[in-house]
């Protein structure tokens, strides 16, 4: 029986010498009440929303200005400058030859030694992140801190890191430690503490208690039990949301580069200034190969980490 019915059953059974008829009207008139109520709030909450995104455009010139006449021509203009104008006939030529391969990415060597620099900012910040965040998550979980305000101080304090924009904090430390990597693995080392910070808390109270129950009933202490009741558990998890966030600070650590922090950045903020969107366009697809690379990398860290065979992997 289904619940609508278990429900009017119920009703039914009840009210004494009440008709079954006229408890089944009641509840089919009480049922169409609410659905009309939540179609009614459905409907003022789209409006209201797609009015909120008709202002917030308008006020930002996306739409309504001359600016905006023609947003997707522009768009293909840019996209038309990007272009390297390859040539088939002399694709595989030499640098020094126009239209080749190399003659594109005839940087090659700065280029990768940038983004060397880049990775490397990376890898820094994603490391100490992954690991300053661990002690920080356990004592922000429900499950595992049973002191309410140390929870919420933790909370707080990231979420305040949280809403601070990374370049704001790149300019101050850059401010204070001079142009270079330095002020770049601070800023994205915070970033990822904060981020991570959420997820590994969440991470743990969706944990099976019961195995640290059961490491607990041993005598043994604290430690022991999160290190042998909680990590097996989690630590697949906490691979995959540090190998994601890892991803995205190779994004941010190339935008950091543009006000100082070093890395491909510089070759990126010089593309810019002097309209080189051919260069431009061979950074970015040097990029998205390095990520791609990560992606598959971190797709085998976990399957390795939870037991998953290669050859099983899709």
């Amino acid at each position: 029986m289904s619940d609508t019915g278990a429900t009017t059953a119920t009703m039914v059974r009840g009210m004494p010498g009440g008709s079954s008829r006229e408890v089944v009207e009641q509840f089919e008139t009480d049922r169409q009440a609410m659905l009309r109520r939540r179609r009614m709030g459905f409907a003022f909450g789209f409006l209201g929303i797609g009015a909120l995104f008709l202002w917030s455009f308008t006020i930002s010139e996306v739409i309504g200005t001359p600016h905006s006449s023609d947003p997707l021509s522009r768009l293909g203009d840019f996209l038309a400058r990007m272009n390297p104008n390859l040539r088939t006939e002399t694709l595989l030529e030499d640098a020094t030859t126009e239209g080749s391969f190399l003659s594109w990415f005839y940087g090659w060597q700065l280029w990768f030694s940038a983004l060397w620099e880049t990775l490397q900012i990376a890898i820094i910040a994603s490391v100490l992140g992954a690991i300053f965040v661990v002690p920080i998550a356990m004592r922000m979980s429900r499950n595992l801190m049973p002191i309410a305000s140390v929870r919420f101080f933790l909370r707080r304090l990231l979420e305040a890191i949280r809403t601070l924009p990374d370049l704001i904090v790149a300019l101050i430390l850059v401010a204070a430690f001079g142009v270079g990597p330095l002020a770049g693995i601070i800023t994205i080392t915070l970033s990822t503490t904060a981020r991570l910070g959420k997820l590994y808390s969440e991470v743990n109270e969706n944990a099976d208690m019961r195995q640290l129950e059961g490491v607990k009933s041993t005598g043994a202490g604290w430690w022991s039990q999160v290190r042998y009741g909680i990590f097996p558990q989690v630590v697949p998890n906490y691979a995959s949301y540090a190998m994601l966030k890892f991803e995205g600070n190779i994004g941010a650590a190339a935008a950091l580069g543009i006000i100082g922090a070093g890395g491909i950045g510089i070759e990126l903020s010089r593309a810019i200034t002097y309209t080189l969107f051919a260069d431009y366009l061979a950074i970015l697809l040097l990029m998205t190969c390095m990520i791609f690379v990560i992606d598959m990398l971190s797709e085998w860290i976990r399957h390795r980490l939870i037991g998953v065979s290669a050859s099983g992997a899709i």
